[in-house]
């Protein structure tokens, strides 16, 4: 039987010599999966021998690797914020660029003891779970149009100890009286109809993106990439609407495509929206449009 260290410095080369990235993380990361322990096992027992159905797991999850099939689908999950989150081929897997809306909102809700949250789009749940988790007197409605999607965010959600305070459920911004409906969800849950904070990372890539997309990125569900239209659908549909929903002195926080940016303000502006702050990523790209109301 191969020992840890025999298996890590074989795969490490492997995947070095087939140019994936950080190799010998992804090795450990891989190996700590089909052994069914965590990272620092890895370190811990160079010595220790695997054994055969586990070397064949192992084998398994390096062939996947190696087609450049996402590492966080492999593990079954993805870090963001300092939450573990559960995600499959049916959700988008959490971006850390993304991670700067929770900081912002944290800026602006600092002072709020109560206030309820819409989250369109939810995917994992990753957001509204942890502006959640962040504050304590929150609640809020997650939306997605793929059940199996919102199956997910539950698990994220029971996981993570917020059933109480997030409730997710299948819709689509696209439908008739869409707005309407959801005032009535959250009437029912939070006892009042309008939000106080409504967020969204929606499908914002251009056509001429999406044919050079990195292998990765083109086994994640294209609907959370790309709406098939010019990446602007979202902010067409949900902005003209988007006062009707919110109560007095609101934030709307969305992540945007930095090359939409002149659409983006021009809708914003078509919307009656003059005082939109833009929110740079790391990078120092404007990546979030701040919608005060």
């Amino acid at each position: 039987m191969e020992t840890v260290k025999s298996c890590l410095e074989e795969k490490t080369k492997l995947l070095k010599d087939n140019s994936i990235t950080t190799p010998r993380l992804e090795a450990r990361l891989l190996l700590a999966k089909a052994v069914n322990k965590d990272l620092n096992w890895t370190y811990l027992n160079l010595e220790k021998r695997i054994s055969k159905k586990k070397l064949s797991k192992y084998k398994i999850l390096i062939e996947k690797k190696l087609k450049k099939f996402p590492t966080a689908y492999l593990l079954g999950y993805k870090e963001f914020y300092s939450m573990n989150f559960k995600v499959n081929k049916n959700t988008l897997i959490p971006r850390p660029e993304t991670e700067i809306i929770i900081d912002e909102i944290k800026k602006n809700f600092q002072n709020k003891k109560k206030f309820s949250v819409l989250d369109l789009g939810t995917g994992t749940g990753c957001i509204l779970l942890s502006i959640l988790r962040e504050f304590r007197n929150a609640r809020g409605i997650g939306i997605d149009k793929n059940l199996e999607t919102i199956k997910m965010a539950n698990t994220n959600s029971k996981k993570n100890n917020l059933l109480k305070r997030a409730k997710f459920i299948t819709s689509d911004w696209n439908q008739k009286n869409f707005f309407k409906k959801i005032l009535n969800v959250n009437k029912k849950f939070n006892g009042h109809e309008k939000f106080d904070l409504v967020v969204s990372n929606p499908p914002y890539l251009l056509k001429n993106e999406m044919k050079k997309l990195i292998p990765e990125v083109t086994y994640e569900p294209k609907e959370s990439l790309y709406d098939n239209e010019d990446g602007l659908s979202f902010y067409k549909r949900v902005l003209p609407e988007i006062n009707s929903i919110l109560s007095k002195n609101s934030y709307s926080y969305f992540e945007i495509n930095p090359k939409s940016l002149k659409n983006i303000e021009k809708i914003c502006k078509n919307n009656n929206f003059y005082n939109c702050q833009y929110i740079e990523d790391l990078s120092g790209k404007k990546r979030f449009v701040l919608i005060k109301n």
